[in-house]
């Protein structure tokens, strides 16, 4: 009866934090700034809905995409998918970058199985398919929010969509504007930059001469990096907020924040039965869509949504206390 009743709160949880489609609308694109709070109250397209009762309208979650973001029960795996699930990568040939490369790590151009295996993980992550990618380098931290003020100051608030890049009149902003110039709060100086929309996080990534990762990208290189792959159940987190990217959960050749800490944007659009109809070299997701992939999980997912086959999907105008982003470079 406990069990029956925590699974039935998390549903309800899910439920409650649901987030409806969000039409790109054009109208906003040439808007000026004139002053900040006016500028979001009048424009109810950068705002994603409330998910609680406070004075935040930047959400902790992205909605559940499809019902709840947790198997009702954990659906168990055979001994033969879970070969298929952990198979033996070689990663003699990963490398620690250099030059323009500092700071991130080489993923080796082959293939890789992507996906979840029939009658375990979500609709979504099925089926498990052979995708091949070329290499690229990932980087080893998610972006700080010191590193992406910088990118503010110099470039400015405006993403290339013509809306604020990053949310900071939001009570549980990193960032905060002192005297003009973007900081970050006492103490989030070396943790994740969040409330950051999609747009401001791609302007970012070409800003600093790379892009954001594809989805496909993004779990071959948390396969290749994962020393302790997540399981699907429901434990919940304990976390209070994000760690510092330095001190996230490492993997593999001190890489970080790979599970857990904040979710992650991708430059792919999110369809739900993308994987039946991808490409199987160096695919890039379906060619439009209404919200974009985040993966990872964070400090505030239950353990089940930090997997690695796991896929979510938020706003990409939309601004999150728990989405933040790394970047690739080719």
């Amino acid at each position: 009866m406990k069990i029956y009743v925590a699974i039935v709160s998390i549903v309800l949880v899910c439920f409650c934090l649901h987030i409806p489609s969000i039409a790109e609308g054009q109208n906003n694109r040439n808007k000026t700034v004139a002053n900040q709070q006016d500028f979001y109250g009048s424009n109810s397209l950068l705002i994603a809905p409330k998910y609680q009762a406070d004075e935040s309208s930047c959400p902790l979650l992205p909605g559940c995409p499809y019902g709840p973001a947790i198997p009702l029960p954990p659906l168990p795996i055979t001994k033969d998918e879970q070969k298929q699930l952990h198979l033996s990568h070689d990663v003699s040939n990963l490398a620690e970058g250099s030059g323009k490369y500092v700071g991130m790590l080489l993923i080796p151009a082959g293939p890789f199985e992507m996906g979840s295996p029939d009658g375990s993980g979500r609709p979504d992550e099925r089926p498990l398919h052979t995708v091949y990618l070329g290499d690229f380098y990932i980087s080893k931290y998610e972006i700080t929010n010191a590193e992406f003020c910088k990118f503010l100051n110099k470039q400015g608030e405006i993403s290339s969509d013509g809306l604020p890049s990053v949310r900071t009149d939001d009570p549980s902003s990193p960032i905060v504007r002192v005297s003009g110039a973007f900081e970050p709060k006492p103490g989030y100086a070396d943790r994740p930059v969040t409330h950051v929309s999609w747009h401001g996080a791609t302007d970012y990534a070409q800003w600093a001469g790379g892009r954001l990762p594809t989805s496909a990208e993004w779990e071959k290189a948390a396969l290749y990096t994962t020393i302790k792959p997540p399981l699907d159940n429901i434990s919940l987190p304990t976390e209070e907020q994000s760690s510092p990217v330095y001190t996230a959960e490492a993997g593999a050749f001190g890489i970080t924040g790979m599970s857990g800490n904040v979710w992650e944007w991708c430059s792919d659009w999110y369809s739900r039965d993308y994987y039946a109809l991808s490409s199987s070299q160096n695919p890039l997701g379906p060619s439009l869509g209404q919200e974009k992939v985040i993966r990872g999980g964070s400090w505030a997912s239950p353990v089940s949504s930090r997997r690695i086959q796991n896929i979510h999907k938020a706003v990409p105008r939309g601004y999150y206390q728990t989405v933040g982003f790394r970047i690739v470079k080719d």
